[in-house]
């Protein structure tokens, strides 16, 4: 575990199986915990996605797993009382050297709101992508089933959704 790190900028950048760019921003160091590296941006930050620039309306808490197939974001409204929502990203688990984060964009995005709700996103855009990138079927079964667990993870109110705890 880094010490006396907590701030530091950290590099994030994810690409689509092709390898295209699909977003790319800075994040600062908030812990690491064995697998897990937890980054924070802020709302009024710049990020970059093909499309060109985004700034944030957020104030996002990343979580970043070597060894998941997903990352999760918890996205707060500063001005409006907290908690929007969790953004969850199914991903090939996170390489971070120290520096910057890397990780595949796998198309599949699960969305959990505060009052509970889940939604899952993106089947289209990951089956067309599955098809002309030429996902592995490996890699489209840990896609699903990454996806399957952040569903069960949000439903049992297991870290990082236990904020949902009292949410009936």
């Amino acid at each position: 575990m880094l010490t006396n790190q907590l701030g530091r900028p950290i590099h994030v950048v994810s690409t689509k199986y092709d390898g295209s760019a699909h977003w790319e921003f800075d994040s600062f160091f908030v812990a690491e915990r064995g697998s897990l590296l937890i980054a924070t941006t802020f709302a009024g930050q710049e990020l970059r996605n093909k499309a060109g620039p985004w700034t944030t309306p957020f104030d996002v808490r990343n979580h970043f797993w070597s060894d998941r197939w997903y990352n999760v974001m918890r996205c707060d409204r500063p001005r409006a009382g907290g908690l929007e929502y969790w953004y969850c990203n199914v991903t090939t688990p996170a390489l971070y050297d120290g520096e910057t984060v890397r990780y595949i964009d796998l198309d599949l995005d699960v969305r959990v709101h505060a009052d509970g709700a889940i939604e899952l996103l993106d089947e289209d855009e990951f089956l067309e992508h599955s098809a002309l990138m030429g996902y592995p079927p490996d890699m489209i079964e840990q896609a699903r089933r990454a996806a399957g667990e952040l569903v069960a993870l949000a439903r049992a109110r297991h870290f990082p959704f236990e904020e949902l705890a009292g949410v009936s």
